[in-house]
């Protein structure tokens, strides 16, 4: 386990690969090498004290060290080394909520390592919140309540008669002070009566609806990889032509599930992680993206919605998402602002759960408009975000869009959330890849 460092003992390999640690709009910015003042300390600071909030960017350099950057801003100015931490663990993702950000390690049938981080204030170091595991494993995250929520299918338990299981799906509760990311508690519900098919349930999505419940997406398959007690991937999915979205409280008691067969589920897939498809706009409509990603559906990739009250889908709203985009299918998709969310689209047609989508589209759900983002390197020669990395986030009227071209440092790219228009705004020196960019603050 790595512990944080000060700059003054990062070491050879620091020195070469980020030895002109920089954002600006030029990619021959130098670097600032002041005294790094981190400390392995929690934060005791109360939320009244903080100001606006920072940049948050998480960097992995080429001997995959992760690194997290804090920045006022990211147009021009110097990326300060004093506020740069080394990382215990790496390819993290990250999510952020107020002033908090927390990292997740998803480490397949091992427990996952989380690492939570605070901002205290622009010249300060970001303040460790703390270390924690998820013991039962996860493939699926989000905030509700607030609290810190993950999921994993394929659980094994025993009922109050004493007979094994292996549907189960466990829920574990974090929360998270200026102080530490503690587990709160877990919970593990029976998947097969609620499908009611004889098949398991893998959650995919977790979307609070502000009132003390939450949407989840639901994919039903056969059982995968059980019996080992350490959780389960999606098996076979006999029913590929449906779209499930369950309605839960904060005790897990399922209220409503929504279905239809005009998509396929909601939930893409990275080996044997589901990647997030269930989003809310701005106008509080969830909308349910899926990428048609198993091969046995005969469905278009595509999206329908939730409006906010709604017992049923939107009989009248079906957004086609593939024929715009010429037959290629999305593989992530995130909310940046009001009804516009991005899709990150895969390179080629045929697609494995490996397969890279370095294509970006804009897509305004309420008017189902699709335009393709220009003023990016081709998608040939982008090599960040082939696992989980170059997330990115929308901020003070842009999107901002991480992305490295083949043998060049790691870029920031600006949209335009209107035109969908790409523009080069700064490049972290020696980094690979920025597996996230974000803010954390008000």
């Amino acid at each position: 386990m790595k512990t944080l460092t000060k700059i003054g003992s990062w070491g050879l390999s620091l020195a070469l690969a980020m030895s002109a640690v920089a954002c600006s709009s030029s990619d021959d910015a130098t670097a600032d090498n002041g005294t790094d003042t981190t400390t392995d300390t929690t934060s005791t600071v109360s939320d009244d004290v903080y100001n606006k909030g920072g940049y948050f960017i998480a960097t992995k350099t080429d001997d995959g060290t992760e690194w997290v950057i804090q920045a006022k801003n990211l147009d021009g100015d110097l990326l300060q080394s004093k506020n740069m931490m080394e990382l215990p663990q790496t390819e993290y993702t990250w999510v952020f909520n107020g002033h908090t950000a927390i990292g997740m390690v998803y480490q397949q049938q091992f427990a996952g390592i989380g690492y939570g981080l605070r901002y205290t204030a622009e010249d300060a170091p970001l303040t460790k919140v703390g270390e924690f595991r998820i013991d039962s494993r996860f493939t699926n995250y989000g905030f509700f309540n607030g609290q810190l929520v993950t999921s994993v299918a394929g659980q094994t338990y025993t009922d109050s008669l004493g007979k094994t299981h292996d549907d189960g799906a466990t829920f574990a509760f974090y929360n998270y002070n200026g102080d530490a990311v503690t587990l709160d508690h877990t919970k593990t519900i029976a998947t097969e009566p609620i499908a009611k098919n004889g098949e398991q349930i893998t959650f995919s999505s977790i979307v609070d609806n502000g009132d003390g419940t939450f949407f989840t997406a639901m994919v039903e398959s056969d059982f995968h990889q059980t019996g080992t007690g350490n959780g389960s991937s999606i098996g076979t999915v006999r029913y590929p032509d449906s779209v499930w979205v369950a309605k839960m409280d904060k005790d897990l008691n399922v209220l409503k599930i929504y279905r239809d067969n005009r998509i396929s589920y909601a939930a893409g897939q990275y080996r044997s992680q589901v990647l997030r498809s269930l989003w809310k706009a701005d106008d509080g409509t969830v909308y349910a993206f899926s990428n048609s990603f198993n091969d046995s559906t005969t469905l278009k990739a595509g999206a329908l919605r939730i409006k906010p009250g709604a017992d049923t889908f939107d009989p009248d709203y079906y957004f086609d998402l593939e024929t715009p985009a010429e037959g290629y299918r999305f593989r992530r998709v995130w909310h940046m602002t009001g009804n516009i969310f991005l899709l990150e689209i895969y390179n080629e047609k045929n697609i494995t759960t490996i397969s890279a989508g370095h294509q970006f589209a804009l897509v305004d759900m309420a008017n189902k408009t699709f335009k393709w983002v220009t003023g990016l390197p081709a998608k040939n020669l982008i090599t960040s975000g082939t696992e989980t990395g170059g997330v990115p986030m929308y901020h003070d009227g842009s999107i901002w869009l991480p992305i490295t071209e083949f043998g060049k440092d790691a870029s920031v790219y600006t949209v335009d959330p209107q035109t969908a228009v790409a523009t080069k705004k700064c490049t972290i020196k020696g980094a690979t890849e920025i597996r996230t960019v974000g803010f954390i603050g008000e």
